[in-house]
């Protein structure tokens, strides 16, 4: 099976490093020819286009920012450049309606799309050990199934409504977020009160089981939100932006996550985009004269 896959960022270039240790025919392409460069002297194929990455491909796999760039080079002769009955996966995070749209679309071209949203961070990415939600036709979820177990340890086929994968998606990072916005208000109220940080830190250490929430609980309480390996807050506020539509176009009151969505904003506008986006306990702690 011919892989093809575009996006090697933080997240893309940990899971295509991933398929490509796994023995697959992979073949890459980024719009920085550097991130290209280790792959290619690992054995696999560079493109010098997207369309011509995608060409000869069985299934293509994109791990890109948002709705507007997968739209983006799909509209760029990423689609017509397809054979058909190739399979797009799209690890993105993206809209429910941007998924069902590029299903709509492949499904006019004579391809087929496969929505395949991923959780974990970037160490969990290059470690093999996402989760995804895969949503589409039964038989596209199986073809592209083996693959998937090369960067996941779990693999979820979870509808064939191509949107409820990413609505899936959009429940995890709230919640995730939601749990970091708590976090921040409970280690600033300690902050004030003379609360030591390391009793709540072992607090939430206890009440918190999953390694991430761990994790982040840790990293709140030594305020450690730079390094190469974190969630920058750019992506966060898209993530953010994406439930507060997704809520919206539901009928849901979308009430903590627009409070984080204003905070993250601050944030953003701030020159904080680059830092993990559980840096907003910078904003909390700031707003509560802490800071």
């Amino acid at each position: 099976m011919k892989i093809a896959f575009i996006g090697l960022g933080n997240m893309g270039g940990g899971i295509a490093g991933c398929i490509q240790k796994a023995g697959f025919d992979l073949t890459v392409f980024n719009r920085s020819r550097q991130k290209m460069e280790p792959f290619i002297s690992a054995g696999a194929k560079g493109g010098a286009t997207v369309s011509d990455t995608v060409r000869d491909a069985d299934v293509v796999i994109t791990c890109l920012m948002d709705d507007k760039s997968v739209l983006g080079i799909l509209d760029g002769g990423f689609l017509n450049a397809m054979k058909p009955g190739a399979i797009h996966l799209g690890a993105t995070t993206i809209s429910p309606l941007c998924a069902d749209e590029l299903a709509r679309r492949h499904k006019e071209a004579g391809t087929i799309y496969v929505a395949g949203p991923v959780v974990g961070r970037p160490d969990a990415a290059a470690a093999g050990e996402l989760l995804t939600f895969l949503a589409g036709e039964p038989a596209a979820i199986e073809r592209v199934t083996p693959i998937c177990k090369a960067y996941c340890k779990l693999i979820k086929p979870i509808s064939e409504k191509h949107g409820i994968a990413n609505s899936m998606k959009l429940c995890v990072n709230y919640t995730a977020i939601g749990a970091i916005e708590l976090m921040s208000e409970v280690y600033a109220f300690a902050e004030r009160s003379g609360v030591p940080l390391v009793d709540v830190n072992e607090f939430f250490l206890m009440l918190f089981a999953h390694p991430a929430l761990k994790m982040y609980t840790t990293k709140l309480r030594t305020r450690d939100f730079d390094g190469p390996m974190g969630f920058a807050m750019t992506g966060g506020l898209k993530d953010v932006n994406l439930m507060g539509e997704a809520h919206a176009s539901v009928g849901v009151p979308f009430e903590i996550g627009g409070l984080i969505r204003t905070k993250m904003t601050e944030g953003v506008s701030g020159g904080m985009g680059d830092r993990d986006w559980s840096a907003i306990y910078e904003l909390t702690r700031r707003h509560a004269g802490l800071a």
